[in-house]
């Protein structure tokens, strides 16, 4: 298991780290890895929305001759009434 030392934390901070593991009945070490633990996951279920839209595109499979984003929008707004 890996070791980390945070330096410099600021006494409000360390105070609030403090009273939230008093709280959850953990140390102050525990208290940090769970919320180091939370920030993780979080991260780690947030993709890029360009990764996303390529795993969505890959789904969809379109054909090679189904027209494009950029040519579906300027369609939609040739078509459009005048001042919309």
């Amino acid at each position: 298991m890996a070791t980390l030392y945070v330096r410099n934390v600021p006494e409000r901070i360390y105070g609030s780290l403090r009273t939230r593991a008093s709280r959850s009945g953990r140390s102050i070490n525990s208290e940090a890895v769970e919320i180091l633990a939370e920030a993780a996951a979080v991260e780690a279920s947030h993709t890029p929305i360009v990764d996303r839209l390529r795993e969505i595109a890959a789904r969809i499979d379109l054909p090679p001759d189904a027209p494009t984003p950029e040519e579906l929008i300027r369609e939609l707004r040739d078509a459009a009434p005048p001042g919309l």
